[in-house]
C-alpha cells in the first residue's frame, strides 16, 4: 500500500513538473506570434482633417494577431466637431492599411464619444472607433 502511495506521488509530481514546462514555453511562443496590443503614438499630420481642433491626440491599440485597432481622438470639448474627427478617423485608417498590407476593414461597433475633465478641470471630448482589418 506504501508502494502505490510513493508511485502515485511520483507520478503527480512529474506531471505537474511537465505541465509547467510546457505552459512555460508555449507563452513564449504565443507571445512571438503578437497577441500583446501595441499602443501606438500618431504623430497629427491631420491638421487639414480637423480645422477646428487644433491640440488634438491621435492614438491606436492595435493587436497584430486579429487585425483588430481601436483609434482615439483627444481634443478639448469646446472645438470637438465629430464630423472632423471621424475624417481624421478614416485617414487614419487608410494609411495603417497600406503601411501594413491590409486591404479591407470592417467597423466592429458603434463609434463613441466621451467627454471628461483632465487635471486642471479643462473638459476634453474623445471619441472612439473600432475596427477589424482584413488581408
Amino acid at each position: 500500500m506504501k508502494r502505490f502511495f510513493v508511485m502515485l506521488t511520483v507520478c503527480l509530481l512529474a506531471g505537474f513538473a511537465f505541465a509547467q514546462e510546457v505552459s512555460e514555453t508555449g507563452g513564449e511562443e504565443i507571445e512571438a506570434i503578437g497577441t500583446k496590443t501595441q499602443e501606438i503614438t500618431i504623430e497629427d499630420t491631420y491638421s487639414e482633417m480637423h480645422p477646428r481642433a487644433k491640440t488634438v491626440s491621435l492614438s491606436i491599440d492595435y493587436t497584430p494577431l486579429t487585425g483588430e485597432v481601436r483609434f482615439y481622438y483627444k481634443c478639448m470639448a469646446a472645438s470637438f466637431d465629430q464630423g472632423e474627427a471621424m475624417n481624421t478617423a478614416m485617414a487614419v485608417f487608410e494609411k495603417f492599411a497600406l503601411e501594413n498590407q491590409y486591404r479591407h476593414y470592417s467597423y466592429q461597433e458603434k463609434d463613441r464619444t466621451k467627454y471628461s475633465k483632465d487635471g486642471r478641470g479643462v473638459r476634453m471630448a474623445t471619441y472612439e472607433s473600432h475596427v477589424l482589418f482584413r488581408r
